[in-house]
This record gives structure tokens, sequence and C-alpha cells, in this order.
């Protein structure tokens, strides 16, 4: 429960929704809408790491997932919430560029089944 205060307290001071490509500043965050929900995204730039914190939820009275992801110079990280049978998957793709995050969402054509 307290995640989900957090992310919902960190999405609401930063209110703005990322684009199909958006960029990030250090300590800046973005909400972004998913198929059924949304992400909050976020990172930190120390002398040691570049991390990169997603917490994905569906609404508010839902869990709250958090994904946490270093990220090297270059690197990319993805988060894709597959769709039922034939419906698209949201994807979520956070690339380190330089000092900077690149935050791309799409959907894909259709989701694979399991």
């Amino acid at each position: 429960m307290r995640r989900i205060i957090a992310a919902a307290a960190l999405a609401l001071l930063v209110p703005s929704v990322a684009s199909a490509a958006d960029v990030v500043s250090a300590d800046q965050a973005r909400t972004v809408s998913l198929r059924d929900g949304s992400a909050v995204v976020y990172f930190t730039n120390s002398s040691d790491k570049f991390e990169v914190v997603t917490t994905v939820a569906a609404d508010d009275r839902s869990p709250a997932l958090r994904f946490t992801h270093d990220l090297a110079a270059g690197q990319s990280a993805v988060i894709e919430l597959a769709g039922d049978e034939g419906s698209p998957a949201a994807r979520l793709v956070l690339t380190r560029d330089g000092d900077k995050l690149r935050v791309d969402s799409a959907t894909r054509t259709a989701a694979t089944g399991l």
C-alpha cells in the first residue's frame, strides 16, 4: 500500500504523460499510460550507477510492481505487458542516452500466447 501511495505522490509531482518517445532528466519522473494502467518512471545518476525505477499499476487499488535497472551508456531495459491472445501487448523501452533516459512506449501488433 505504501508503494502505491508513493507512486501516486510521485506522479502528482510530475504530472506530464510521456509521448511515444520522451527524454527524462535525473530526478524527474514521467507517467506513461499503458493498456490497463500506468507506469511512473524516474532515474537517479550517481558516480557509480545510473538506476532506473519503474512502478507499474493497473489502478490505485491494485498491487504495484516495481522494476529497477542499472543501465550502462547505451543500454536498454524492456518492460512488456502481454495482452490476451490476439490483443496487443504494451511495451515500455527505457534507454540510457548519456546522462538522460529515453522512454519509448508502444503497442506491439500482436501478443504472443504462452
